[in-house]
């Protein structure tokens, strides 16, 4: 985070959040422990709370200026990053270190000014031990530090091209800009307060404070959301809307293309590319949708606009075709059913966040493991009337052109199989649905259950379109 640090009177308030994260840590990996011994895999949900507790404290210390802390809680939050995204397996000297990585934490915060020399320590023994299990690829690129650079005005960020690779592949990255003095006036909300929010709905990689031309201090955050332009900023409304700008994804294409590229802490500065420079985006890496949510500063509510043109290119003909087994679900007493090829996870009911000016469908956000995943009810897109949630509501979580998005239904029901064959569009039989809901109609071959398949990407798409 570069310029003078203006947020010294921030410290007690920080060292406040940082204990109560703190203790969430030591909980956590007290649960870790367990899982070891008892010889499971620690939960996935474990981790990301983990990761998002360091990451929390990290970015607070680097608002106070404690460099201290910043360095402990910052290899922390890398650990806990590799071990939820699998790079590497816990162990029991890594809970023991990172127990030790939350006692120096304590004892800085205990007396700020006492020298950071014993923190260094833990730090390098927390790096080395990470080192030694990742494979040479994964650990060049976490050792390799790149600068994406925010549009318009030159600000640079400093983040590794591990997660810059793993950000890139799903959701936006944006350049928020925020003069903190003239935001608390308005909000009554600290810098500090401001970040832990877009943390609920995303991840602040890194901030960097500048001076404006009249003296005052501007907070620029280097921000990860799978939320679109509109929907952040909807969600955001404090926040003027030029000053929440997307980063364009060739920009991050010249900082990444060469993967694995220089030696341990080299910070590799590229200029902004113009047109027709830089490597060209990895295949893989494209979203599957005809609009490409980087370049659209006005997309839909929650991912690019998805039109009847476009919908081909989410999921094309040939898969439908192929697919034989579908998850069926109950709306009411009739029996529904999407293609298994778009179901991610089914999930119990999760509390939702609910986003300003959304359509009644839209029931908010959850976080997902680390991701902001949109929630629809389905009864209201395909035009039932809604009814309260009970203990067999379930949310099936769809992976769409790359974009998870989670669908309500009443109670699942099974996994049917259809013949390809057998499938064909039939009269409805006075069915309140509209016939542009649905793909096809067919039967179980496993128990003769009459199911209607929806054309999912459709319905959400017209949500995203009267968004």
């Amino acid at each position: 985070m570069g310029g003078v640090n203006e947020f010294m009177d921030l410290i007690p308030e920080f060292l406040e959040e940082a204990r109560d994260h703190l203790t969430t840590i030591e909980a956590d990996l007290v649960q870790v422990e367990t899982a070891l011994k008892e010889q499971r895999i620690p939960d996935g949900d474990l981790l990301s709370r983990l990761f998002r507790a360091a990451h929390a404290i990290r970015g607070g210390a680097e608002f106070v200026g404690l460099e201290s802390i910043e360095r402990v809680a910052g290899a922390l939050a890398d650990l806990f990053n590799l071990l939820r995204n699998g790079d590497i397996a816990p162990d029991a000297e890594l809970v023991a270190l990172a127990f030790r990585a939350v006692d120096r934490i304590k004892a800085v915060a205990a007396d700020p000014g006492a020298s950071g020399q014993n923190a260094e320590g833990t730090v390098s023994l927390l790096r080395k031990a990470v080192a030694e299990r990742l494979p040479d690829r994964v650990r060049q690129s976490t050792e390799t530090v790149v600068s994406p650079e925010g549009p318009g005005d030159g600000v640079r960020f400093s983040v590794s091209a591990y997660t810059l690779e793993r950000k890139r592949r799903r959701g936006t990255l944006y350049v928020v800009s925020v003069p903190p003095e003239h935001h608390a006036a308005e909000t009554g909300q600290s810098i500090m307060d401001l970040s832990e929010e877009l943390g609920a709905l995303g991840e602040v990689l890194d901030t960097a404070t500048v001076t404006d031309p009249d003296g005052g201090a501007i907070v620029h955050f280097l921000y990860h959301t799978t939320l679109a332009p509109d929907a952040l900023r909807l969600s955001f409304p404090a926040i003027p809307s030029e000053a929440i700008v997307p980063v364009p994804r060739e920009r991050l294409d010249t900082l990444v293309s060469s993967e694995g590229e220089g030696t341990s802490g080299e910070r590799r500065r590229s200029p902004a590319p113009t047109a027709g420079t830089g490597d060209a985006p990895h295949a893989e890496d494209r979203p599957a949708t005809g609009t490409d949510a980087w370049d659209d500063p006005h997309g839909a509510a929650f991912g690019p606009k998805q039109t009847a043109g476009t919908l081909e290119d989410i999921i094309s003909d040939t898969a439908w075709d192929r697919c034989s087994e579908f998850v069926s679900f109950f709306l009411d007493r009739e029996l529904y059913a999407v293609p298994i090829f778009l179901v991610h996870d089914i999930k119990e009911m999760l509390p939702c966040s609910r986003l300003p000016n959304q359509p009644c469908a839209v029931l908010g956000v959850v976080n997902l493991r680390g991701n902001v995943v949109p929630v629809f009810d389905l009864r209201r897109i395909i035009g039932l009337p809604p009814r309260p949630f009970d203990s067999k509501t379930v949310m099936l979580i769809l992976d769409i052109g790359g974009k998870m998005n989670g669908i309500v239904v009443d109670a699942i029901s099974d996994v049917a199989t259809l013949d390809p064959q057998a499938k064909q569009m039939t009269p409805l039989l006075g069915r309140d649905l509209a016939s542009e809901h649905v793909r096809f109609i067919g039967t179980d071959k496993k128990n003769g259950a009459f199911l209607i398949v929806l054309d999912i990407e459709k319905a959400l798409a017209k949500v995203f379109d009267a968004s």
